[in-house]
C-alpha cells in the first residue's frame, strides 16, 4: 500500500476537529493562568505537529523513511480511529467541564459517567492511542516518533498537576474516585 494513503489517513484524523467543535461549545470561559512550563509544553506540541507536515508535503525528511508491512499501517489507522472515538466520546461526556488550563474553572464538577466511570484521563489516553499511530500511518522516524516524546514529557508533568487540583477542589470524592479508576486503563477488579 502507498505510504502516502496512510499519511492522508492521519491528516483527515486531525484531532483539532473535535477540540474546535467543543471549544465552540463550551463558549468562552475565564481559564486560570498557566505556568510558564505549561505554556512552553502546549508550545512543544503545537510545534511538534509541524514535523508531520513536514514530511507529507516536502521531501526533507525522507532520509528518515522506513516502511512497515500494510497489516501494521492498517492496524495504526484503527488506533487513531479508536483514538478519535474516545477523544469524541471524552468530550461529550466532560461536556462544559472541559479546559485547556490545568484546574476546576468556575463551576465544573467531578464527572464519573460515560468514560470517566471507567478512566481518569480518557482525553489523554486517546492521545496515546494517538501517539501510537504515528509511527505506522507516518513510516517516517523523525514525524512518527517527535510527538511520542513532547506528548510524553507533557503528560507526565500535567497529570500530576491536574490530580492535585481535583483532589484539592474534591477532596475525599476525587480520592475515592482515584481508588475506583485507572488513570488510562480501566483499573481491574
Amino acid at each position: 500500500m502507498n505510504v502516502a494513503f496512510f499519511a492522508i489517513i492521519y491528516v483527515l484524523c486531525a484531532a483539532l476537529y473535535i477540540r474546535v467543535i467543543f471549544m465552540t461549545i463550551i463558549g468562552d470561559r475565564k481559564a486560570h493562568h498557566s505556568t510558564m512550563m505549561d505554556k512552553l509544553l502546549v508550545f512543544m506540541i503545537v510545534a511538534s505537529m509541524v514535523a508531520p507536515l513536514a514530511y507529507i508535503l516536502t521531501p526533507h525528511l525522507n532520509i528518515a523513511n522506513y516502511a512497515v508491512p500494510d497489516g501494521l499501517a492498517w492496524f495504526g489507522a484503527l488506533l487513531i480511529t479508536a483514538s478519535l472515538l474516545l477523544l469524541q466520546r471524552s468530550h461529550s461526556d466532560l461536556g462544559i467541564n472541559f479546559a485547556l488550563t490545568p484546574g476546576v474553572h468556575g463551576e465544573q464538577s467531578l464527572i464519573g459517567k460515560g468514560v470517566y466511570r471507567y478512566v481518569r484521563h480518557p482525553m489523554y489516553a486517546s492521545l496515546w492511542l494517538w501517539v501510537l499511530s504515528m509511527p505506522l500511518l507516518l513510516q517516517n522516524l523523525i514525524a512518527g516518533a517527535i510527538f511520542l516524546v513532547v506528548f510524553g514529557a507533557f503528560y507526565l508533568a500535567r497529570v500530576p498537576v491536574e490530580e492535585a487540583h481535583m483532589t484539592e477542589k474534591f477532596g475525599q470524592e476525587y480520592r475515592e474516585y482515584m481508588e475506583e479508576t485507572g488513570r488510562l486503563l480501566p483499573r481491574l477488579k
